[in-house]
């Protein structure tokens, strides 16, 4: 199918994948060993169909590895101590999603309100400030119109790069602002908060029945269909026989348990058709099932009142069981058919330790080895192993450089042209110069600056005295 890029202000994008596939994916817009994941690229460029990488950057609705994570809309305003700083300038260059443009004017804290509160998973920030982990962050949900305090009870951060941190919050409630203070605020270029990735997109869909080719995959085929287009619907939309007796279903099941943080459900429009077929959505039942039968269940029930082109549900509580499957129920209507053209899923896969991806394909790489990293970026509170770096802590350190945080320097002493080392360890490439000894070459000669400021060799000589017996000893017997 086609994309496409109306999900309420989203564009549907692609994610960062295992960096081995099987195979490489060949249909445009796509990527992944099975053409599984959507591409996210700025001004619809393709993306890597092996990695789903970017070139260009991501749509300006979408973030993360390869593009997978909805950003979600907030509006923001700041404080620098004196003086609130209202979201136009200087606080629009956060909100530009550019990361090279950054607020110049000092600031202190900003607050950050959700256009749609939801449960907070993590969120990103891009900063200029020199310390990126000083920070304080403070959650707030509304009841009964004022803003209530809640605290984050697992609060967990990894640094990316010199300028990005990643800060991992889980909240049991919809979040409707947060405030974040601190050093890392001045300085500030972007902020980024995650509103998940489709985990519902091309996994295994059925319904009750089947009306001519409106299959059930159609509803997680990545394309909602367009407004009053009946012939171009029928290829993209499910549709069920309808049954006057039962309630017509429809289901989609995870290859693997997921946590959900929200939904989204594009009803089939069609105006130009009194009748057909916004009305059989109304008071629809939406059920997230454990595996196997187990219990609980989250069940939501419409509430009636005109039917919507965009239905959007957000859990409160979060929902806090891994979920096998989502089921979608008509309230027996006069049409009776249960008509979708695309359901979303937005949440993460849940991954045994040590693991990350959005199959959990990859293996963490922590500096602290008994350490879960983040599963959605790979990303390590402890730090990266010894040697490498980056988002996922899968990068090498740059050449010359090794050691934890890739700080340290490989030795002068190293043999060849560039003293080239071990990112990990920094043992020498080629060996050491002579007189020096391995593992880092920086045990030996000593050097020292000659008179004329080059470098000289200096060897210390000791003279020990040796006296040699007149004649030999006896033997001692």
């Amino acid at each position: 199918m086609g994309m496409w890029t109306a999900v309420t202000g989203f564009l549907l994008s692609a994610g960062l994948s295992n960096i081995c596939m099987a195979q490489t994916c060949s249909q445009a817009g796509w990527f992944g060993n099975k053409c599984e994941f959507q591409c996210h690229c700025a001004n619809n460029a393709e993306c890597d169909q092996t990695t789903g990488a970017c070139s260009n950057g991501c749509d300006p609705r979408w973030f993360g590895p390869a593009c997978q994570y909805v950003a979600s809309e907030f509006t923001l305003s700041g404080s620098n101590g004196l003086r609130s700083i209202e979201p136009v300038l200087p606080l629009d260059l956060v909100l530009d999603k550019d990361d090279s443009t950054c607020v110049s004017e000092y600031l202190q804290s900003v607050t950050a309100t959700l256009k749609t509160p939801q449960p907070l998973t993590w969120i990103r920030v891009v900063s200029n400030s020199a310390n990126l982990t000083q920070f304080q962050l403070l959650l707030y949900f509304e009841q009964r119109f004022h803003f209530s305090f809640i605290p984050c009870f697992y609060l967990r951060f990894a640094k990316v790069d010199d300028r990005t941190l990643d800060i991992s919050c889980l909240t049991s409630t919809s979040i409707a602002k947060f405030d974040l203070n601190g050093p890392i605020v001045d300085g500030l270029c972007s902020l980024y908060i995650n509103g998940g990735r489709n985990i519902a997109l091309k996994q295994r869909a059925a319904q009750s029945s089947t009306f001519a080719v409106w299959v059930a995959s159609n509803a997680v085929d990545g394309d909602p269909g367009s407004l009053d287009d009946y012939d171009y619907q029928r290829s993209t939309c499910s549709r069920t026989l309808g049954d006057a007796d039962t309630s017509d279903s429809w289901q989609v099941t995870f290859s693997r348990a997921v946590e959900i943080n929200w939904f989204q459900i594009y009803n089939r429009r069609n105006p130009s058709s009194l009748g057909c077929c916004e009305e059989n959505l109304v008071n629809f039942t939406l059920q997230a099932l454990p595996s196997s039968g187990a219990n609980p269940i989250y069940s939501y029930r419409d509430p009636g009142g005109p039917a919507q082109d965009i239905y959007t549900v957000v859990p409160a509580p979060r929902i806090d069981f891994a979920v096998e499957s989502v089921k979608i129920e008509t309230n027996r209507n006069t049409l009776g058919f249960l008509t979708l053209c695309e359901v979303l899923v937005f949440g993460e896969v849940t991954c045994p330790a040590g693991k990350f991806g959005r199959q959990c394909e990859r293996d963490c790489n922590c500096a602290d080895q008994t350490e879960a990293c983040f599963v959605s970026t790979g990303g390590c509170p402890s730090g990266c192993a010894p040697g490498y770096t980056g988002e996922d802590c899968h990068t090498l350190c740059p050449s010359g450089k090794h050691g934890f945080g890739c700080e340290e320097q490989c030795s002068v002493n190293c043999a060849g042209q560039n003293n080239l080392c071990s990112q990990e360890d920094g043992t020498c490439n080629e060996g050491c110069d002579a007189g020096y000894h391995n593992p880092k070459c920086d045990d030996g000669r000593r050097s020292g600056q000659g008179a004329s400021g080059g470098t000289t060799e200096k060897f210390l000589q000791v003279s020990v005295p040796v006296r040699y017996p007149l004649r030999p000893r006896k033997p001692l017997v």
